[in-house]
């Protein structure tokens, strides 16, 4: 009897033992990947159902980085009719995005096309510049576009 009062005692320090020496306790993550810049100035114009959207990249703050990573940008787009907008500074839910993977990126300078429907109302656009490997930069400022024929 006393022999398995001894045998579990020491198996019970060996698992006392061994717990805590066995890593870091924590749900498994995939780290992020960032695109260290940001579109600033957003500007939306609108010709025969081609959106052209402009602005400038510039380092997300506290960081310095050229735009030699960027393969292209998401634009989020979302459309509300004339009886029932948004107020200002409401959240808006983009139901959806469109990649556009081609150079956005001349210098400072990012500029990029993309068609929608031509519908009468009004349409808010957001950019994110994408980087590789799945990387995407944080969201630029909100533009309005109303489209009243």
């Amino acid at each position: 009897m006393k022999h398995k009062q001894s045998l579990f005692l020491v198996i019970l320090m060996l698992i006392l033992l061994v717990l805590p020496a066995c890593g870091k306790k924590g749900r498994p993550f995939v780290p992020e990947r960032r695109v260290l810049l940001e579109v600033k100035d957003l500007s939306v114009e609108c010709e025969n159902g081609t959106v052209f959207l402009s602005g400038k990249a510039v380092a997300v703050p506290g960081q310095s980085k050229s735009g030699s990573d960027i393969i292209g940008c998401r634009v989020y787009h979302c459309w509300y009719t004339f009886n029932k907008p948004p107020c200002e500074g409401c959240p808006i839910d983009y139901s959806g995005y469109k990649e556009i993977k081609r150079k956005v990126l001349a210098g400072k300078n990012f500029s990029c096309h993309v068609s929608i429907d031509r519908k009468k109302g009004i349409h808010f656009f957001e950019v994110r510049l994408l980087g590789r490997k799945g990387a995407v930069g944080p969201p630029s400022n909100r533009v309005k576009l109303t489209i009243e024929n």
